[in-house]
């Protein structure tokens, strides 16, 4: 399974392996439709009946369908892409979030301790004036 990492190296050199893959694919069943036709021979094997169902396809028929999956390939790939690049955003996005409540947190508990430790001293007596003064 391919990782984040290996998707982002891809590029156009990718879609030229594809399109070579497919070129060697065309050949590959062309040839295979060469040795049946010399072949006196015949087998039940799954492969020879496959064999038989894409020989029934003409050249450019296969042509065009290897056209369309590379097509559906491309769209697919820029797609993955996209959504990508929205889990990256959305990863940066949580990591700056959970920095924030970590902070956030912190001060928390530190303002807890200080109101904690307050609650427990006698109140100066400039405390004491302030706090009177608030109150009236």
């Amino acid at each position: 399974m391919a990782s984040w990492g290996d998707l982002d190296n891809e590029s156009e050199s990718d879609e030229e392996d594809a399109e070579d893959e497919a070129n060697i694919a065309i050949a590959l069943v062309a040839t295979v439709e060469n040795e049946k036709e010399s072949s006196d021979a015949e087998s039940c094997t799954d492969s020879e009946n496959e064999t038989e169902v894409y020989s029934k396809l003409t050249r450019s028929e296969l042509i065009d369908s290897l056209k369309e999956l590379l097509g559906h390939y491309e769209n697919q790939s820029s797609e993955l892409r996209k959504v990508k690049q929205q889990y990256i955003k959305l990863l940066r996005l949580h990591e700056s979030t959970k920095n924030e409540l970590d902070v956030l947190q912190y001060e928390y508990n530190n303002l807890r301790i200080v109101t904690e430790k307050g609650d427990n001293k006698p109140l100066s007596e400039h405390d004491a004036a302030l706090q009177e003064f608030i109150t009236t």
